[in-house]
């Protein structure tokens, strides 16, 4: 039977000059409120292809998973809250859709039905509607397995997921084979990383590793788009968990061509921390990127928005200065995104708002207020703010003057990027209704939502995390916010000092957050019958900065294989980076004081 095909559009990102009369989306089309609801009375008719109701349900769930609170964690258990009323009355509908046609005896078993099962499976597994579907982990276990032996490949990534939980190797990469070979990009990835990083009994061999690799990066989807971006950073030589010989990669310049074209698609498939690094690329014109400003800052807004700390600091210094020919700088809203960062605890930014207090950016001169914020930065290790509290605390206070801010800006930021354009090939392209747009996008970006901001569903987590208490950037929950006060790690540990040039050119830590900034493109009435499942729901996460938790859940919450207890043996991988799965972490090169 052939494998599922994945649901979302796979082509790939547009380049300005594809669009000559409005800025281009550099994300694909995802579901939306709107969408689904005009689908909905179609949906409810008896007559209706059940294949497409269950990709509507599918659908549904998804857009749920999007809405709920971030966390390190892939598998919790507990349910699901969604206030809006809208979401509300899809869900109603579609879990009990689900349900039905999981129910459906048919032989032969329909594909549609396998995919039912496994969708029940996910929410059996997770407890995420425990009114309707009550939470049962050995239960959902047996539905994994009926479901991929009914033909639905992507259910042998779930159970070869809880087989490694359970110290079982053998079986754990029985399934992933064989859902790698019929083409789960996420069994794909895992027999590619455990090749490379000599897991599942394997032995590391870098040479029977790439092939995984690279097929995993072209069947990236939205769902799971990390195998592109972990590929890109295996050719640049930025991947920190280990690196390929070179006798395997190809020439440099071709090598740096394949890594941009696959760090695009994984930023247009939603992945957060591919848009990051673009936006620092094309600030920086990082080879084979040209210098674009408009590019830049359009990425940066797209890890803003899914709650990007460190995205929120590069749009902060994007409009302290402006750009020539794109956009005017904006103090306001330099102001407003380092506070967006501060409030959510990055040292820097906290730095970045004592100095803009203490300098008079984007309000007027406040050195009271400006001490509160250094001092906040101080505890929390930055050495910059302990040098201007030091400064203000002089019998003769001395404070920065507004001469001196712009000389700096000129030297370190508005120099910087102008060098970066004068070395790039390719000079963009630009209209002022281009920079008009784009600004208007990142102002969106600037907004704090009451709510976390939208992750990626959960087996897209499942497979990249980063284990590096400095990797950044990321996002905790507020409900665990009093938790991480209480831990010894502070989050965003190494990111103590506030500077205005190039933090590095690192990839940075995969997150686990997606949500473009644009508005997607409402979908047809569900005209396809087979597609990728929505991951499963998260739940509690650690606190920043400290190491993520196991690959599988722990506890009560984790499915047991054929009712067994976990087997004796060696400790199978407990974090993602034991898995050696992780970005190469973001370095400053130079730090300076503002």
């Amino acid at each position: 039977m052939p494998p599922p095909q994945p649901h979302y559009p796979q082509h790939s990102p547009p380049t300005r000059a594809q669009s000559q009369s409005a800025v281009p989306s550099l994300t694909a089309p995802i579901p939306t409120i709107q969408s689904l609801s005009i689908a909905l009375p179609t949906i409810q008719q008896p007559t209706h292809d059940p294949a497409l109701k269950l990709a509507w349900a599918r659908d549904v769930l998804i857009l749920v998973d999007r809405t709920q609170h971030p966390t390190a964690t892939d598998i919790p258990a507990g349910p699901v809250t969604i206030t809006d009323p809208q979401l509300q009355r899809l869900i109603a509908t579609a879990v009990p859709l689900i349900q039905h046609l999981a129910n459906l005896n048919q032989q032969p078993l329909p594909l549609f039905v396998a995919e039912a099962i496994y969708l029940r499976a996910t929410l059996e597994s997770s407890g995420a509607y425990p009114d309707r579907i009550p939470h049962n982990p050995r239960q959902a276990f047996r539905d994994f397995e009926a479901a991929a032996r009914a033909g639905y490949a992507a259910a042998w990534f779930r159970l070869g997921r809880d087989y490694e939980n359970f110290n079982d190797a053998v079986h754990a990469k029985e399934c992933f084979e064989r859902g790698a070979k019929l083409g789960v990009e996420s069994c794909v990835y895992r027999m590619g990383m455990a090749n490379l990083l000599g897991q599942l009994g394997l032995p590391p061999n870098p040479a029977a590793a790439l092939p995984f690799l690279q097929r995993a990066a072209t069947l990236a989807s939205t769902t799971t788009p990390q195998p592109a971006y972990v590929y890109a950073l295996l050719l640049l030589g930025e991947f920190s968990a280990t690196s390929l010989p070179a006798s395997l990669l190809p020439q440099p310049h071709i090598a740096q061509s394949e890594a941009r074209r696959h760090l695009e698609r994984a930023a247009y498939l939603g992945f957060a921390p591919a848009q990051y690094k673009l936006g620092h690329a094309y600030e920086f014109a990082s080879p084979p990127f040209p210098f674009d400003a408009l590019l830049s800052v359009q990425y940066y807004s797209l890890a803003s928005q899914q709650g990007e700390v460190e995205a929120d600091m590069a749009l902060s210094k994007w409009f302290l200065c402006g750009a020539e020919g794109a956009f005017d700088k904006d103090e306001s809203l330099a102001f407003t995104f380092a506070e967006k960062a501060a409030r959510r605890g990055l040292p820097s930014a906290e730095f970045a708002m004592g100095y803009y207090k203490e300098v008079g950016v984007g309000g007027e001169k406040d050195i009271q207020e400006s001490m509160k914020w250094y001092s906040i930065a101080a505890e929390h290790g930055n050495t910059d703010a302990v040098e201007r509290i030091a400064a203000l605390n002089q019998v003769v206070p001395q404070a920065l003057s507004r001469q001196e801010h712009d000389t700096i800006t000129e030297a370190q930021l508005v120099r910087k990027r102008t060098q970066a354009r004068e070395r790039s090939s390719v000079q963009p392209r630009m209209s002022a209704e281009d920079g008009r747009q784009v600004v208007e996008m990142a102002r969106k970006s600037s907004i704090v939502r009451q709510q976390s901001p939208p992750r990626a569903p959960a087996n897209m987590i499942s497979l990249v995390e980063s284990s590096s208490p400095s990797a950044v950037p990321q996002q905790l929950p507020p409900q665990q916010q009093q938790q991480q006060q209480q831990q010894p790690q502070r989050q965003f540990a190494g990111q103590h000092r506030y500077t205005l040039v190039d933090p590095g050119s690192g990839g940075a830590p995969p997150s686990r957050q997606q949500s473009p900034i644009q508005q997607p493109q409402p979908q047809p009435a569900y005209a396809r019958a087979a597609g990728r499942p929505p991951g499963q729901r998260q739940g509690s996460g650690p606190p920043q900065g400290q190491s993520p938790q196991a690959l599988a859940t722990s506890g009560d919450r984790t499915p047991t294989p054929q009712g067994s207890t976990r087997p004796p043996g060696p400790k199978p991988p407990t974090t993602f980076a034991e898995m050696g799965i992780q970005g190469a972490k973001l370095e400053e090169k130079e730090c300076v004081i503002m």
